[in-house]
């Protein structure tokens, strides 16, 4: 499912998806601005470790009973989610 990433802006991805926290899941990111995936209990700060998701350069992954997943675009973007089973 697409999740809509506001400009600078964590969204909680387990929040915004319904997918339930600690589940693995696949992001892809689906606009041209990149996309910083991070997991986290609370909302990150943007210099906490994170995987960078670039447009058109594959898939990323958290781990499965992270306890957050979190993502932000500079400029704004969107990112497909989907639970890994």
């Amino acid at each position: 499912m697409n999740v809509k990433l506001p400009d600078s802006v964590f969204v909680d991805l387990y929040d915004a998806t319904g997918i339930a926290v600690g589940n693995k899941i696949d992001a892809l990111n689906i606009t041209p601005n990149d996309i910083s995936l991070y997991s986290s209990a609370a909302e990150p700060t943007v210099s906490d470790d994170h995987i960078p998701l670039l447009f058109g350069r594959g898939k990323g992954q958290n781990e499965a009973g992270d306890a957050g997943a979190w993502a932000i675009c500079i400029g704004g973007g969107a990112i497909d989610i989907q639970e890994v089973v």
